[in-house]
C-alpha cells in the first residue's frame, strides 16, 4: 500500500508540475488516500470515490486505474495468455520520491504490450525523477499566453532540446534572454502525450558566462539608475538603538557566525530567515523571506553573503529581488562580498557595508555611542561628586560644630524644662490628693442626705397613698353607693333626671342602664326602672 500511495502522490505532482497548477487541482490527498483503500479495477469503482467524477476520469482514469493494476499485479492481456507481477517485478528508481515503477521488458518482448499512452506515463513517470540542469545556446524564444517556449542547441554538436517554462518563473529570473546567449536552465523532461514530443519543462533560467553576465548588469544598472531607485534622497538612516533584527542568509554559511559573533551584547532579538544565496533557486527564496519579514515588526533587514563572482553572485543582480529591496518598508542593510563590479543589491539597499562583520559595526554604532556617552557621563558625575564633596567637606565640619553648639543648648534647655516639669508635676499630685479627699468626704454626705430624703419621701407617699384610697370614689361604691351619669356627665342634682330620663348608673362591680319612671321631688323618693 505505502508504495502505491508513493506512486500516486509522485504521479500528481509531476502532473501539477505539468499543468502549473496547485497539487490539489490535480487530485487532493484524501482522494488518493482513498484510492489506496479502495484499489479500484473499474471505471465505477473509481468514480464513486469522493474527488473523482466523470471529468476527472476522463482526464486520468486511465492512468490511476493502470497504476492500481500494477500495483495489484494485475495481468496485462497478451492474447491468450497472461503474466501475474509480483514484488519482486517492482523496484524503487528514485530516492527523492520513492517512486516505484515495474521492470521495463523490452518491447519486442512477447509478453508486453503497452498501449502509447500508458507507455508515454511509464516514461514520464521515469523522466520525473531525473532532475538536471541544463546548459545551452538560445536558437529562438516565443512567448504564448502565460508561457515561454525556448529552443537550446548544444554549441558543439547542435544538439536540439525544447524548453517549456512558466513566464511567472521567467519574470522571477530577471533576465531578458535572446538568440545567441548561453543560459542554463533547471528542471525536468517530459513527453507531451497529444504530440508525443518531448520537452525541458525548467523551472529557473540563468546565463552563463562572464560576458552574458555583465552585459545583463550593467544595462539592468543603468535601467535602474535612470529610474532614480539608486537615488541617495532614498536611502534611510537606521532607527537610534535598533533591537529587532531581521536576517536573511544561508544557514549553512561561516557569514552567519561571523554576523552573530560580532553583534554587540546590547539584547538584539535577531529573526532568521534561511535562504539560498547562490544559484537561481536563490531568487525565489530570498525574495520570499523578504516578503515574509515585510510583514513583520523589525528595526532593520540585513541580507549577508560571502564573496563570490558575479556568476555566483546573479540572485542579488536579479530585477525582482533589486525592487523588493527598494520597496522594503523598514531600513535595508546588504553586506555581500564581490570580486569586482557591486552586486545591485547593495546599490539599492540603504546601508551596504563591504562585509558581514561590517554590518554589525552598523548595529553596533549607536549602541556604542551611547555606551561611550554613559561611560563619559558616569565619569562627568563621578568627577563633580568628588568636588562637591571635598567642598561641603569643610562646611560639613563648620556645621557639625553649630550643630554640637545647639546640640548642647538643647540638653540644657530640656534638662531645665525636666527639672521644671518634675515639679509641676509633684504639686499637681498634691493638688489631686487634697482634691480626692474632698470629693470622697463630699460623697459620703451626699449619700447620707440622700438616703434620708429617699426616707422622707418615702414616708410621705405612703401617707399620700392612704389619703388616696381613703377618699377613692371605688371605696363609697363599695359601700353601696353609686354614680350616676347621663350623656357622660355626672348626674350631680334630681332636677337632671325628668321622667323617661335614660341614664347609667356605675356600681363597684360593673354599670347599668336605667330610666326614671316619676319625676322627682326633692322631698319624695322615685322609681327606678332598670
Amino acid at each position: 500500500m505505502a508504495n502505491l500511495r508513493q506512486t500516486l502522490y509522485a504521479w500528481r505532482d509531476a502532473e501539477a508540475a505539468k499543468l502549473g497548477v496547485e497539487l490539489f487541482r490535480v487530485l487532493p490527498n484524501n482522494a488518493l488516500d482513498e484510492i489506496v483503500k479502495a484499489l479500484p479495477r473499474t471505471k465505477d469503482e473509481l468514480t464513486a470515490i469522493k474527488g473523482i467524477k466523470e471529468a476527472k476520469y476522463r482526464e486520468f482514469g486511465k492512468v490511476i486505474l493502470a497504476m492500481v493494476d500494477e500495483h495489484a499485479g494485475a495481468s496485462h492481456q497478451l492474447s491468450d495468455t497472461s503474466r501475474q507481477s509480483t514484488r519482486s517485478d517492482l523496484k524503487a528508481v528514485s530516492p527523492r520520491s520513492d517512486l516505484v515503477l515495474p521492470d521495463l521488458v523490452p518491447l519486442a518482448s512477447e509478453e508486453t504490450t503497452f498501449s502509447v499512452s500508458a507507455y508515454l506515463d511509464i516514461v514520464n513517470r521515469e523522466l520525473y525523477r531525473i532532475r538536471a540542469r541544463v546548459v545551452g545556446e538560445v536558437t529562438s524564444i516565443k512567448f504564448q499566453g502565460s508561457a515561454v517556449y525556448i529552443g537550446l542547441k548544444d554549441a558543439e554538436d547542435e544538439s536540439a532540446l525544447s524548453v517549456f517554462m512558466w513566464e511567472r518563473e521567467y519574470a522571477t529570473a530577471g533576465i531578458e534572454v535572446a538568440a545567441g546567449m548561453a543560459v542554463a536552465v533547471e528542471g525536468r523532461s517530459d513527453v507531451y502525450k497529444p504530440t508525443g514530443r518531448l520537452s525541458f519543462r525548467a523551472e529557473t533560467i540563468e546565463l552563463v558566462g562572464e560576458g552574458a553576465l555583465k552585459k545583463a548588469y550593467d544595462a539592468l544598472k543603468k535601467k535602474l539608475d535612470e529610474e532614480g531607485v539608486f537615488a541617495p534622497e532614498k536611502k534611510r538612516p537606521l532607527s537610534e538603538y535598533p533591537e529587532r533584527i531581521g536576517l536573511i542568509t544561508s544557514k549553512t554559511g561561516a557569514v552567519i557566525h561571523d554576523f552573530l559573533n560580532n553583534l554587540g551584547k546590547f539584547g538584539f532579538k535577531v529573526r532568521f530567515t534561511d535562504a539560498r544565496v547562490e544559484g537561481a533557486a536563490a531568487v525565489k527564496e530570498i525574495l520570499a523571506a523578504i516578503k515574509y519579514f515585510s510583514e513583520e515588526e523589525i528595526d532593520a533587514l540585513v541580507i549577508i553573503r560571502g564573496g563570490g563572482s558575479l556568476e555566483s553572485l546573479q540572485a542579488f543582480n536579479n530585477e525582482r529581488v533589486v525592487r523588493a529591496i527598494a520597496e522594503f518598508p523598514r531600513p535595508t542593510i546588504v553586506a555581500i562580498g564581490h570580486d569586482k563590479d557591486v552586486p545591485l543589491a547593495q546599490l539599492v539597499a540603504d546601508h551596504a557595508p563591504s562585509t558581514p562583520t561590517a554590518a554589525t559595526v552598523l548595529l553596533n554604532r549607536s549602541w556604542d555611542e551611547g555606551v561611550h556617552t554613559m561611560r563619559y557621563f558616569i565619569k562627568d558625575i563621578s568627577a563633580l561628586y568628588q568636588g562637591e564633596l571635598w567642598a561641603n567637606k569643610e562646611r560639613l565640619g563648620t556645621l557639625n560644630d553649630v550643630v554640637r553648639a545647639a546640640f548642647a543648648e538643647i540638653t540644657m534647655r530640656f534638662s531645665v524644662a525636666s527639672r521644671e516639669f518634675s515639679e509641676a508635676l509633684l504639686l499637681l499630685g498634691r493638688w489631686f490628693t487634697k482634691r480626692g479627699e474632698m470629693l470622697r468626704r463630699e460623697a459620703g454626705d451626699l449619700v447620707g442626705n440622700f438616703h434620708r430624703a429617699l426616707l422622707d419621701a418615702g414616708r410621705e407617699v405612703g401617707e399620700s397613698s392612704r389619703l388616696l384610697q381613703l377618699h377613692n370614689p371605688l371605696r363609697q361604691l363599695r359601700l353601696g353607693y353609686s354614680i350616676l351619669s347621663k350623656g357622660g356627665k355626672v348626674v350631680r342634682s334630681a332636677k337632671d333626671l325628668p321622667a323617661g330620663t335614660h341614664f347609667e348608673a356605675r356600681l363597684s362591680d360593673g354599670t347599668i342602664e336605667a330610666q326614671t319612671i316619676t319625676h322627682p321631688r326633692s322631698d319624695q323618693k322615685y322609681k327606678v326602672e332598670p
